[in-house]
């Protein structure tokens, strides 16, 4: 009757890891129920080590001030000696270090004891991309350490808690690139419409609903993005076709460009379509492309950004295309950039592999028929 109510219990602390991925900040209930279920009293996840340019992720079973998290990130992560366990293996303080040396140590008696732990049970996470998580539940002085029981209640949690941390990252990565779009081509005044498989849309900022508004051959109709055009349609069609394939096989290289026929006396929209990362998001709704527009009426503007955010190209990459479209040559760019030659070499090779052409004549026409208008920089 134990075992079962026990099991119970774990399936519980199981559906609360991957419900984690819902609630803001991640995982409180998980940590709450983790902490009860080990008899602790904290449990704590650090989803990002702290650094140099950004503080870590520490989230607790318990809310403290934000004193506490930056009082760790500031001082004690450094002085933490319970670190660099083995991936995926539980262990405890005891097992780790010497009792002696522990107690001793500043960590214990300037961070630790102050809140009363004594007894640690943790276990380190790698995780794609480099991601390191470390989990750790307490108990205070006065109780016992904790045993097999509960280092096999942990092992039980560590693949789902593994799979949702992965999950969590991906997710914020895509965010992250879909904020890095948004924030960029509303300042550049690029427009920006994401597109699940089915070319059905999911979002749209300011520049891009205003440029589709302006009667210039392409539409939203039904949800979808269309252009006005039968003949374009259908060669629209076949390009986000190739593009949504590349989504899936996470082939980032593959940009398309499309320009839209003059209406009128207006010059038509550029277009440009690039694959989106895969997202956790289920279902047909999720992100798949993103189409950029662009008005080749406005003026002109030079900016390594949009190379950047488009294409993501590092900067020097993206100085070097520049000056490759602005009619330099190879040898002239390196010039211009200060760099040698082989080195000017190796940024193209970067450069073509992440647009998915091949030669530099066919990077210039992707590049001018794309949604950038570029001039010297």
């Amino acid at each position: 009757m134990a075992d079962l109510e026990l099991s119970s219990q774990t399936d519980a602390v199981i559906h609360s890891i991957y419900h984690g991925l819902l609630e803001s900040p991640p995982w409180q209930q998980f940590l709450g129920e983790l902490r009860a279920l080990l008899d602790g009293n904290f449990a704590t996840l650090l989803l990002r080590p702290p650094s140099v340019r950004e503080q870590g992720v520490v989230l607790n079973s318990v809310v403290f001030s934000p004193g506490v998290y930056q009082a760790y990130n500031q001082t004690y992560f450094a002085l933490d000696p319970f670190v660099n366990l083995p991936d995926g293996e539980v262990v405890t303080i005891a097992e780790f270090l010497a009792t002696e040396d522990f107690q001793q140590s500043e960590y214990f008696r300037s961070y630790l004891q102050p809140s009363n732990v004594m007894h640690i049970l943790g276990a380190d996470l790698w995780c794609e991309e480099g991601l390191l998580a470390r989990l750790r539940v307490t108990r205070p002085a006065g109780t016992d350490n904790f045993g097999d029981r509960e280092k096999a209640l942990c092992r039980q949690l560590l693949p789902h808690l593994r799979q949702a941390i992965q999950i969590h990252a991906r997710l914020r990565d895509s965010e992250t690139e879909r904020s890095l779009y948004a924030d960029t081509f509303d300042q550049l005044a690029v427009g920006i419409v994401t597109l699940d498989a089915l070319g059905n849309v999911v979002s749209t900022n300011p520049v891009a609903r205003r440029l589709i508004d302006s009667a210039r051959g392409l539409i939203l109709r039904q949800g979808c993005l269309k252009l006005e055009s039968v003949h374009e349609q259908k060669a629209f069609k076949s390009l986000l076709s190739e593009v949504v394939s590349a989504h899936h096989q996470q082939l980032a290289g593959c940009v398309k460009a499309f320009r839209i026929a003059e209406v009128g006396q207006l010059q038509g929209l550029n277009l440009l379509l690039r694959p989106l990362p895969l997202s956790d998001r289920s279902g047909e709704s999720a992100p798949a492309v993103a189409v950029f527009l662009s008005d080749p009426m406005a003026p002109r503007q030079a900016t390594s950004d949009v190379l950047i955010a488009l294409f993501g190209l590092t900067p020097a990459e993206a100085r070097l295309a520049i000056r490759l479209v602005n009619g330099l040559s190879l040898d002239e760019a390196a010039i211009s950039l200060g760099v040698s030659r082989n080195t000017a070499k190796s940024h193209l090779r970067a450069v073509f592999s992440k647009t998915g052409v091949t030669r530099q004549p066919q990077l210039i026409q992707l590049i001018l028929n794309s949604v950038v208008t570029l001039a010297g920089e």
